[in-house]
């Protein structure tokens, strides 16, 4: 059947959670346009040809959410409806309904007949076909109409008769209508229209999307494998990694599932590797059994088993594989279908001949990895060889790898103490890859083992990092802190850090110093560091019990030792684990350099990757960190891009809240509809779970939204409890939204209050920022001529730091000020600078804010711009004034480290906004000067940062 989606509605085919349509920047700029020319009444139609999963339905999103302004329309064709006349007209004219009385009465009545609205004769296609024009471009009129037309290959004839009808007449109408269709139906009756064809992903472009979709790190051999089969198929890309877990792909050791689709399950390869002979079958399944698709190793396995070449032949000749530098299947679907489809005595055959084919030294962790799966029962000599090899397999696949090997190790020995020995170490892995439910697992079979005190003492403060892990309430700490006190008589360095996690646990799950049993835990972990120590570990549990047990301004000195400690190369891996905690502390003290350099993605990949790592640190900070610098930093498509990364790595968390970066970068672009709907179930879920951290981002969120939306009363209401909450970093950050909203509300009190919490932040941190948010906040209660002052301050301390943010908010409430002032000219200067940063980045709800006052000061200002040029983004500016000096795509690309590709999208937005067609005419419109670009210097050459 054809089925009618709103905007609002998921397409029926599978949505993956990826950042941003990887390798398709020319074809998104080339829709924007159409969506430009379309708004400004030049009707335009595009017919977008692929295979199934090019990324068709994914384009066609990307027009959806772009067509800002428009009434969207959108109809999917399926086989069922294919036969029924008008079918997909009717769904595309229902939201329509309304207007038909508009029509001359013969077209509304052949319309009428034809969408099923009334019965009678089959009425004239031509009058149907002008019936639809007229509705249409006469709902056009009103407001700009995209209609969306997906799998138009399954429309119905007449359906599409018509829509080719309308889209060749409605030349001056603000109607924009695409058409998704496969390449392999032809459609005659969209001959002539424009077309666009998606072609495969380049390899680069494949690489991003499939690392975008793992759940963790994919070892290389694998990850070639991979991109070879799926041939620059995003779908491919994405199912081979959807609904697997970090653990499966690490080293490609697990062999995922086939998705449970008839689809697959039916599909011609299967039917064709089902009617093989038996040796050839088992050829395919042992080639399925190896990641990596060695060919030397296939060989050497196909002679162990006794199969002849004619096999290999065989499968090549039926375009199942494909022998070349690796072993590809011909089809996607293929390999999880075999080896799921496969007895387990064959499964053990094919595990073993790889195991006898794998004979080079770097490859001994797949030939143990092997072995262990030729194995039906208990070996020791086994267990110990997959032991040996954890390491290897973490260096190939990250922290996961490292888990499953000893993990297996620990289901295969047979003697009970080495048993639960693995046990215990393979949970404490499984935790440290947030595979919550296996590290359950593993305890209770480490507690089964012979009687041993320490080993008992290290399940219950594995299961202590659980509990806190699943349900973040006041208990869940003190389950840690007993924990860690049974651990001092067995491990003392251990107990160490089992405090340090019980401190990050109480500061991060109870709302404030003043909740219960914070300065308890406080107080313990203290006593468990030596007088004087240099140790990472000692000193970041000084610094964090002296902001609980003594303030911020005692615990400055303490900090600034920790920090620089843990930003030292020298770091060894286990105290660099902790290195997110480190983070946040920085993050508390409004150290910006400290808080990058300590969430910096390459230290997160040494500790999940090559690095040893450790079971004390829980995963999943170090990019959630990294996202929320880059917020504010203003790097919204960077923290994007690095939210579904970080949420990835705390799957196993137990949680379903979203990632706290998500909802301040959802906050800062002001979208209102989507905190709307959803912070009342994220408050509610973090209340039932304890957890005060997500609790308190949320209604930080909620006060920014408010805030940037003038709606000051519930900004206050919101930012109060955030503020009392005390948190790291977020509650100081809640600070300059409550003193905002209580001045604009007249609670000047509160206000005091509050700043001078700030104030007592500010002097112990001592930083631009912190000093310079201080005095934003200063000036707001203060009185001419001192408020001047303060904003002046201000703006030139944040402006020698990286945070955007805060400086077109200085910015902006200086303009403000100034315009209370009646000093309209001069308050014109900050509130440009203001909306120039904020619609730049795309801090929507501030923008309009700046925009509104602007207009106020009576200036004629654009929403997005305000002179020609400088509605540029940084990047859009340099590509800009690069190709008007006559600089070709490869030249500009290599200048600044992008693909060809890349800059033609970024220099399609140029043409866009600055309303050109070509490089050519970019002397007209861009000044000679490179002042703008100069202005501009320090964010250009500031390296992307991100942090835990």
């Amino acid at each position: 059947m054809t089925t009618f989606l709103r905007d609002t509605e998921p397409p029926s085919e599978p949505q993956f959670d990826v950042p941003r349509l990887y390798g398709r920047a020319v074809e998104c700029a080339r829709m924007d346009q159409l969506l430009q020319d379309a708004s400004t009444g030049r009707a335009a139609a595009l017919r977008v040809l692929g295979e199934r999963g090019i990324g068709k339905s994914s384009l066609l999103d990307h027009v959806a959410r772009r067509a800002d302004g428009y009434r969207v329309l959108r109809a999917r064709g399926v086989a069922d409806e294919r036969d029924l006349p008008y079918a997909g007209l009717q769904l595309l004219c229902a939201p329509l309904l309304e207007e038909l009385e508009r029509l001359e009465p013969a077209q509304q009545a052949a319309l009428s007949t034809a969408i099923g609205l009334s019965g009678g004769e089959p009425p004239d296609r031509l009058l149907v076909s002008v019936a639809a024009l007229n509705l249409l471009t006469g709902a056009a009129e009103h407001q700009p109409v995209c209609c969306l037309v997906d799998d138009a290959h399954w429309l119905d004839t007449a359906s599409l008769l018509v829509l080719a009808f309308v889209v060749r007449r409605a030349e001056r109408s603000p109607l924009l209508v695409v058409f998704g269709e496969c390449e392999r139906q032809d459609v005659p009756e969209l001959d002539g229209l424009p077309e666009m064809r998606l072609e495969a992903l380049p390899w680069s472009d494949a690489h991003s999307v499939l690392l975008a979709g793992a759940p963790g790190k994919i070892d290389a051999a694998v990850t070639e494998r991979i991109l070879l089969e799926a041939r620059g198929n995003p779908r491919a890309l994405l199912e081979a990694v959807d609904g697997t877990t970090a653990a499966e792909l690490a080293g490609g050791y697990a062999i995922p599932a086939p998705r449970p689709d008839s689809r697959h399950r039916d599909h011609d390869c299967v039917r064709r590797a089902r009617r093989l002979p038996a040796d050839a079958r088992q050829l395919l399944l042992t080639v399925a059994a190896e990641p990596t698709g060695d060919p030397a190793v296939a060989s050497r396995a196909a002679a162990w088993l006794g199969v002849d070449a004619h096999a290999a032949e065989l499968l090549e000749a039926e375009s199942l594989l494909t022998f070349g530098p690796r072993v590809v299947f011909g089809c996607a679907t293929l390999r999880a279908a075999v080896y799921a489809g496969a007895t387990p005595p064959e499964i053990r055959l094919a595990h073993r001949a790889v195991a006898e084919a794998i004979i080079s030294g770097p490859d001994l962790d797949r030939r143990a990895w092997h072995l262990a799966l030729s194995t039906g029962g208990l070996d020791d000599r086994i267990a110990a060889d997959l032991e040996r090899s954890a390491a290897a397999a973490q260096a190939r696949g990250g922290i996961a790898a490292r888990a499953a090997f000893l993990e297996r190790a620990a289901l295969v020995t047979a003697d009970p103490a080495a048993r639960a020995r693995r046990a215990l170490t393979a949970a404490g892995a499984q935790h440290a890859a947030g595979s919550l439910d296996a590290a359950q697992h593993l305890l209770s079979i480490a507690a089964s083992g012979p009687p041993d005190p320490a080993r008992e003492a290290y399940i219950g403060f594995q299961r202590a990092r659980i509990e806190f892990a699943t349900r973040r309430d006041d208990a869940a700490p003190q389950l840690l802190l007993a924990a860690a006190r049974r651990l001092r008589a067995y491990s003392p360095g251990l107990a160490r850090r089992a405090h340090l996690e019980a401190l990050a646990a109480v500061m991060l799950s109870c709302r404030g110093p003043a909740a219960p049993g914070v300065r308890d835990v406080a107080r313990a972990a203290r006593a468990t560091t030596a007088e004087g120590s240099a140790d990472p570990i000692d000193l970041l549990i000084s610094a964090l019990a002296a902001r609980v047990l003594d303030g911020p301004g005692a615990a400055a000195d303490a900090l600034r030792r920790a920090l620089t400690t843990f930003g030292a190369d020298s770091l060894d891996s286990s105290a660099r684990g902790w290195s997110w905690l480190a983070g946040w502390a920085a993050a508390d003290g409004w150290n910006e350099d400290a808080w990058a350099a300590l969430t910096a993605p390459d230290r997160h990949e040494r500790r999940n990757g090559n690095g040893a790592g450790h079971e004390g640190s829980p995963p999943g900070h170090p990019l959630t960190g990294a996202a929320l610098l880059d917020v504010f930093r203003g790097r919204f498509q960077a923290a994007q891009d690095a939210i579904p990364r970080g949420g990835a790595h705390a799957l196993g968390t137990g949680s379903a809240l979203p990632n706290p970066a998500s909802l301040l970068l959802t906050a800062w672009q002001g979208n209102q509809d989507v905190l709307r709907s959803e912070l009342p179930a994220v408050c509610k879920q973090a209340r039932q779970r304890g957890d005060s951290l997500t609790l308190t981002v949320a209604q930080l969120a909620e006060a920014v939204l408010h805030n940037g939306a003038g709606h000051y009363e519930q900004a206050l209401a919101a930012a109060r409890e955030a503020v009392e909450a005390d948190q790291l970093a977020l509650s100081g950050w809640a600070c300059i939204e409550f003193i905002e909203a209580a001045t604009r509300c007249g609670q000047r009190d509160d206000a005091a209050a509050a700043l001078a919490r700030l104030g007592d932040h500010a002097d112990a941190a001592a930083t631009q920022w912190a000093l310079g948010v201080r005095a934003t906040a200063q000036a707001l209660l203060s009185d001419v001529p001192v408020a001047e002052q303060l904003y002046q301050e201000a703006i030139d301390r944040l402006s020698k730091t990286g945070i955007r943010l805060h400086l077109a908010r200085a910015q902006l409430l200086y303009g403000e000020w100034l315009r209370r002032q009646n000093r309209r000219v001069d308050a014109r200067v900050s509130l440009r600078a203001a909306h120039q940063t904020f619609a730049a980045i795309g801090a929507e709800g501030f923008a309009v804010r700046a925009h509104a006052e602007l207009l106020a000061t009576g200036e004629r200002v654009g929403r997005r711009s305000l002179e020609p040029g400088r509605q540029l983004t940084t990047q859009e500016s340099r590509i800009g004034y690069l190709a008007r000096d006559g600089l070709s795509n490869s030249e500009i690309g290599a200048r600044l480290f992008l693909s060809p590709r890349t800059v033609e999208y970024h220099l399609h937005k140029v043409f866009a906004k600055l309303g050109i067609t070509s490089r050519t005419e970019l002397h007209l419109v861009l000044q000679t000067t490179t002042t703008a670009m100069a202005n501009n210097a320090s964010a250009i050459s500031t390296p992307t940062a991100a942090w835990a």
